[in-house]
């Protein structure tokens, strides 16, 4: 209701004018701009209090004058511009104009299954391309919340000893009460992601990683049970598990390129068939 009074004022206010927009006055006016209630419809209608909603609308139209000013300024000063800038419009609807069609191609067409064999088949050809630019390590984690006296030696047997009976009771065990775990046996992490998971001051982490070890490192708040499974230095080939995402976005990207280079051959032979191209 405040908004319609707000309007009706403003409607009073420019009673005199005689520009119109679906039988709407305008509320402001910029040289041969208008700008009308339907334009600032919405404005300040999330406000709680009705003064703050005029506020609102208020410098809504205070800004929009602004722009109009600037805007009108700019044109009038920098004339030479104007077709320049009709020119890059035009060629950036057009681009974005064929990327949406290619695009809802794509997402309609395009075959985004990627096998498991595409990737090994792909690393295999391309190991060279994956060396590793850090050394990287291969660990499961638990953290859990610390207690005094905390019974632990479940917890231990299923951690130091993986198989398929303990792996199942594990990750029953952190579903139920862990604050933050990691169980995967493909999942490798890089030294600075580490730092982020562990008090790594609290314990020997190169010392860890090489020997393969089992820590348990208790904090002030946590308890971290970590098994070092295995390791990779830089410079050697990444494993495939590290790399596979990463092969499989190098395989979409192709497909991609393949498939819209398709699209572009068959409109051109189509319409060179048709008779719908002609180079004079």
């Amino acid at each position: 209701m405040f908004r319609t009074a707000a309007y009706i004022t403003l409607v009073f206010l420019l009673a005199s004018c005689s520009h119109k927009k679906n039988n709407e006055l305008p509320v402001a006016r910029v040289y041969d701009t208008f700008l009308y209630p339907d334009d600032i419809k919405g404005v300040g209608s999330g406000m709680n209090k009705p003064e703050d909603s005029i506020e609102a609308v208020k410098n809504y139209i205070d800004s929009w004058i602004r722009h109009q000013l600037l805007l009108r300024y700019a044109e009038d000063n920098m004339p030479d511009q104007n077709e320049a800038l009709t020119k890059q419009l035009q060629d950036y609807k057009e681009s974005l104009l064929i990327y949406n069609y290619e695009k809802e191609l794509i997402d309609q067409k395009l075959d985004t299954t990627v096998s498991d064999e595409e990737v090994a088949k792909y690393f295999a050809d391309h190991k060279d391309n994956f060396e590793l630019k850090s050394g990287i390590v291969q660990l499961r984690y638990v953290m859990l919340e610390y207690k005094p006296k905390m019974k632990l030696d479940s917890l231990r047997k299923w951690m130091k000893n993986p198989n398929e009976i303990n792996d199942s009771k594990l990750n029953n065990y952190c579903e139920d009460e862990a604050v933050k775990y990691s169980l995967s046996d493909s999942t490798w992490f890089e030294p600075e992601q580490l730092m982020t998971l562990f008090p790594t001051d609290k314990f020997d982490v190169e010392n860890a990683q090489y020997t393969k070890a089992y820590v348990e490192v208790p904090d002030s708040n946590y308890m971290f049970l970590i098994r070092f499974q295995d390791y990779k230095f830089k410079g050697n080939d990444a494993p495939l598990s590290y790399v596979k995402q990463d092969i499989y976005n190098i395989i979409m990207n192709q497909r991609k390129l393949a498939f819209v280079n398709g699209i572009h051959t068959n409109i051109y032979n189509q319409a060179k068939d048709n008779g719908k191209i002609e180079i004079y």
